[in-house]
């Protein structure tokens, strides 16, 4: 082996070593998209660059705190392309929810630091200052107490308020709220106005469910916030950039 390809291979040989056991079995990875960017495979690019993370993460969300990357039972979090936080999950993960404070689902619950692992029944969930929301089939909920009946399928932080989706309606918690939706979303995040994502395109919604805007496409998947905008997941897995405007930004 020529000598030139020795510490190329040795760098390679470091990296894995650092993955989580559980990720190096991993399915064949996706591209996901986050606020400022995508991970193709095990590569995150996003406008000021990019760097490899240790294997193909299950999920990943932005927020303050920097990259939160998901894996099966390991969650960590990323800044400028180091690693400054691991933690250890005690059971399956599912998502992670970085914004405004991250909580991550399990198959059996919900985790946090501090707090740890909870065993809300959550099919999504959100951590603001007041604590832990979460919905599934049965209302929306915070912490332990019951705030609105009914089944729904998300959850999100709006200004100050959070924003509970059906499949044809939202309800805003405080208060009750009305927002009629599409019926055929099938991602949505908020950074100031409600986006949600339609086979037709990303629909730009304020919180009293006027629609502002509309920017057609076959996306896969959006992400958004205030600070990096809305991000959309082609079908090709390529990332486009808009404005909270739903305006291209290159």
């Amino acid at each position: 082996m020529p000598s030139r390809y020795r510490p190329l291979l040795l760098s390679l040989a470091l990296l894995a070593g650092c993955a989580p056991r559980s990720a190096v079995t991993a399915a064949e990875p996706v591209a996901l998209v986050f606020p400022g960017g995508v991970v193709q495979g095990r590569w995150v690019e996003t406008p000021a660059g990019g760097f490899a993370l240790p294997a193909p993460p299950l999920d990943v969300d932005a927020g303050e705190s920097g990259l939160d990357v998901l894996y099966p039972f390991t969650w960590q979090r990323y800044r400028e392309g180091e690693l400054t936080e691991s933690h250890d999950l005690p059971a399956r993960a599912r998502e992670v929810r970085a914004r405004p404070q991250p909580v991550v689902l399990l198959e059996d619950g919900v985790y946090t630091t501090p707090g740890g692992w909870r065993a809300f029944p959550a099919t999504d969930a959100v951590r603001t200052d007041r604590g832990v929301y979460w919905v599934n089939d049965e209302g929306l909920w915070l912490e332990r107490e019951r705030l609105l009946e009914g089944a729904f399928e998300r959850v999100l932080a709006l200004e100050g308020e959070v924003v509970a989706l059906q499949r044809s309606r939202a309800l805003r918690w405080p208060g009750t709220y009305e927002l009629d939706l599409p019926e055929d979303w099938f991602a949505a995040d908020a950074a100031g106005d409600l986006y949600l994502l339609t086979p037709a395109g990303v629909h730009r919604y304020d919180p009293e469910g006027y629609e502002l805007g509309f920017y057609a496409g076959g996306f896969r998947d959006l992400a958004a916030s205030r600070a990096a905008g809305v991000w959309l997941l082609t079908r090709d897995g390529e990332a486009v950039h808009l404005t909270l405007d739903l305006e291209e930004a290159w």
